[in-house]
């Protein structure tokens, strides 16, 4: 049945939905899921068709038409949308917002704002412009049209908005729409086909071509012989040129044609054998319990609870090769910073290039290639970071989240604000499939889940080949004389060295050294931007901003006091490969962290280095923490396991505990058992204590203990409303009405803490205030989230540039 109206989500805003008239051209096409080109405002987007109505509350003279639909088939199915209605309103988020990020970027048409010289333009008028004004013109006569973004570029900020707003008012300039065409398309190349399609053409004439022109004649057997269309870059690597191309096509032998390319950069990687061992009993059985799901079509969320090296992965592949000789797909989720080209390897022995691979490291071109090579069916396998769970694979029917505990999963800019693992069990829920959650150390959410009996629990107590653990020794440094290594971490990597083994040091702090102080009168160096002290690098002689990016140069004087003696507080990775260096004259050091891994493929290239033995050490931040397999490795050594314990963040304690025992499970995966020397200021900390131990139990009966006590996940839920904005007391003022607005009118059992400064107070100039919500009750606790965003709506305008960002179960409260 025909309906006169469709319910429009505008992509690329954060507002829902609009009603629009559907044409009568358009009747019989349009389904839900389509991309639309629709009018909106004074301009031009792309929407998303959610729904259909028979009326309109609107008078008929107001409700625009849709101009077109941008695709062949619909990008949205009925269970993805569903998928991100449940996000929206669980994330309390727009509907355009969700699924904005569940498509590819750049894909989307719009249109914007360009200015041009009016036609009737007279230049005796320049005289009575600004000098701004002048350069405006100048440039849009250069030009012919160009957008503000593009004015500004051109001639610098200062002063062009005001130019161009003077010039429109004297009807100088005139404004108008432009469509931009996507950021994003299939890439073509040019490929040669064959005209002659009569194989008694080939049999008469060949002979004579294979005299008269021999190249011609071996260009018409590549074809024949590949039975497709080939590149033109493919003949030539053959010897065939471009003139003896054009000699062909005037006498109708080839066509020239455009093929459509894949960008897959690991198409053209080494693949390992895939392998071939034999299962523990732990692995069989788990293997078999989510066979078992996938076979019933099931949902079911099963969590694999593994010690590092006890053969997770094999586990999961197993389970995906399962699901595609059940025909249907899976998605493997990983955290960003264990998605190696190692990891993709694995995947891609088994499965081949039936495996698509996502993420950010990816360029647009590449990732839009893989979507939609996935929602083509041509890949039923997706491995990839947070973003892959939208991935449109057909007839989905595993979903596997690896490192389930891993923050990485949890979004926090821009909205949606979503754990793509909750979202995940979601996922699997709407569709009737199984999850898998798998870690070493699960969240203690998914643990408490599964005590109570919401997941099923499947356990690898052990590692293959009956492999020990790695013996954990602790390291108090309050009796080491303020040494970067301790006694005990130098002899073992002294002997490591000797012995030709390798080591693996974690130091989860970047750059020399975290803070430069005056040796004089105490003062630090704080970025001019954000609340933090700037960060020493000694490869590059300045102190660097994490947070924002600015940059100081390395100082010469204190500016309070003009003091030249200063301390370095604190070390950094590049401080621990200097003093590695010097204490180890001709140790080879490979450094991973975001310093050394900016540019695309550095991340590979150190890690193959490091396989390959072209180093004895591998030092580096938490990247280094997980997914590594190095059987070569026998030692692992903590510098500082201090770093983040101190952090005001009730998941702090966790998250210390997390980090030092997926480090751990780097040494000893080879032959020779490992060991492990963790160096604190608090070994009696329970973190510490529990993974020396490997105890995981204990660790989480005493956590959750705590946690239960306070109200905390998950015993209770949380929302942070994080206020921000340029003048701090307009910030404070906005929370504070807020959180007086809620304390009025929301149940009791909703607590409401705050409003107060948050612990990085101030980033990029932006000053931060927070206010926490906590209960028991999801069902109070988004509605007193909700309350908090209506409120602060009709106050926006009054707020001076505050705004509002509510983060639900946020995993940072920084």
């Amino acid at each position: 049945m025909a309906h006169p109206f469709a319910q429009i989500v505008p992509l690329g805003t954060s507002l829902d939905t609009f009603t629009y008239r559907i044409p009568d051209d358009l009747q019989n096409d349009l389904q839900t899921g389509y991309r639309v080109l629709v009018p909106f405002g004074e301009r031009w987007v792309t929407g998303i068709v959610v729904g259909f109505c028979e009326t309109c509350d609107l008078p008929s003279n107001r409700v625009k038409t849709i101009a077109q639909i941008l695709d062949s088939h619909p990008l949205v199915t009925p269970s993805m949308l569903e998928l991100c209605k449940w996000m929206a309103w669980y994330y309390l988020c727009s509907l355009s917002e969700v699924i904005s990020a569940a498509l590819p970027s750049g894909i989307h048409l719009d249109s914007g704002q360009h200015f041009a010289l009016e036609k009737n333009f007279d230049d005796a008028i320049s005289r009575l412009l600004s000098p701004r004004q002048r350069e405006v013109v100048t440039v849009l006569g250069e030009l012919g049209s160009a957008s503000m973004r593009q004015l500004q570029k051109r001639l610098g900020k200062q002063g062009v908005q005001p130019a161009i707003y003077g010039l429109l008012r004297r009807g100088v300039l005139v404004a108008f729409q432009k469509m931009s065409a996507p950021k994003v398309k299939t890439k073509t190349q040019r490929a040669v086909a064959l005209v002659p399609d009569d194989s008694r053409w080939f049999d008469l004439e060949l002979p004579t071509l294979e005299k008269r022109a021999p190249r011609q004649a071996q260009c018409i057997r590549l074809l024949r012989s590949a039975n497709r269309p080939l590149l033109t870059a493919q003949l030539s690597a053959e010897g065939i040129s471009s003139g003896v191309l054009r000699e062909m096509a005037k006498r109708n032998l080839i066509c020239f044609i455009n093929r459509e390319v894949v960008r897959d950069p690991y198409a053209d990687t080494d693949l390992p054998p895939p392998e071939d061992v034999t299962l523990t009993p732990h692995q069989a059985r788990a293997i078999q319990a989510i066979g078992q799901s996938i076979d019933e079509n099931a949902f079911q969320v099963h969590l694999l609870r593994g010690v590092t090296g006890s053969g997770k992965t094999l586990v999961y592949i197993r389970a995906v090769a399962h699901a595609l000789a059940s025909g249907k797909g899976a998605i493997v989720l990983v955290p960003e910073i264990t998605l190696t080209p190692q990891t993709v390897r694995r995947f891609r022995a088994h499965f081949g290039d039936r495996v698509a691979v996502l993420h950010s490291a990816l360029s647009p071109g590449e990732r839009y290639d893989a979507w939609r090579e996935v929602r083509r069916g041509k890949r039923a396998v997706v491995i990839g970071a947070r973003s892959a769970i939208f991935a449109p694979v057909e007839n989905l029917g595993l979903i596997i989240i690896d490192e389930e505990h891993d923050g990485s999963y949890k979004q926090d800019d821009p909205a949606p604000r979503y754990n793509a693992r909750d979202v995940a069990v979601m996922r699997a829920h709407l569709q009737n499939l199984p999850i898998v959650l798998g870690s070493a150390t699960p969240s203690l959410e998914s643990h408490h889940n599964a005590q109570t009996g919401k997941f099923s629990t499947l356990i690898l107590p052990e590692r293959i080949d009956n492999r020990p653990l790695p013996t954990v020794t602790l390291v108090d440094m309050r009796h080491e004389g303020g040494s970067l290594f301790s006694r005990p971490l130098r002899e073992k990597m002294r002997e490591r060295i000797e012995k030709g083994e390798r080591t693996i040091l974690l130091q989860n702090r970047r750059g020399y050294a975290p803070a430069v102080q005056c040796a004089d009168c105490g003062e630090s160096f704080q970025c001019d931007h954000c609340q933090v002290t700037l960060t020493y690098h000694a490869t590059r002689r300045l102190m660097l901003c994490h947070y924002c990016g600015y940059i100081e140069p390395s100082p010469s004087a204190c500016p309070s006091c003009n003091s030249s003696n200063f301390h370095l507080l604190g070390v950094g990775t590049q401080r621990v490969e200097e003093t590695l260096e010097a204490q180890f004259p001709g140790v080879r050091v490979l450094r991973m962290d975001v310093d050394t891994t900016r540019r695309k493929g550095a991340h590979d290239r150190i890690l193959s280095r490091f396989s390959r033995g072209e180093a004895d050490i591998l030092l580096g931040t938490q990247m280094i923490a997980k997914g590594l397999d190095f059987p070569g490795v026998t030692l692992v050594g903590v510098i500082s396991a201090d770093t983040s314990i101190h952090l005001p963040d009730f998941r702090a304690s966790e998250r210390t505990f997390q980090l030092l025992t997926q480090v751990s499970g780097r040494a000893g995966r080879g032959e020779i058992p490992g060991e492990v020397v963790i160096q604190t200021y608090m070994p009696d900390g329970e973190a510490v204590q529990c993974a020396q131990c490997h105890d995981f139990e204990a660790f989480a009966q005493r956590e959750l203990s705590a946690r239960q006590s306070l109200g905390y996940p998950p015993f209770g839920r949380v929302v942070l409303l994080l206020f921000k904005g340029k003048d701090e007391h307009e910030v404070a003022r906005a929370a504070g009405i807020i959180a007086q607005a809620l304390r009025e009118q929301t149940p009791p059992d909703v607590e409401i803490l705050g409003p107060v400064q948050a612990p990085l107070a101030r980033i990029q100039s932006t000053y931060r205030w927070q206010v926490l919500l906590k209960s028991d009750s999801h069902s109070h606790l988004n509605a007193a989230a909700r309350n908090a965003a209506a409120q602060f709506a009709p106050n926006k305008r009054r707020s001076r540039g505050v705004t509002l960002a509510i983060n639900v179960d946020p995993m940072s409260m920084l």
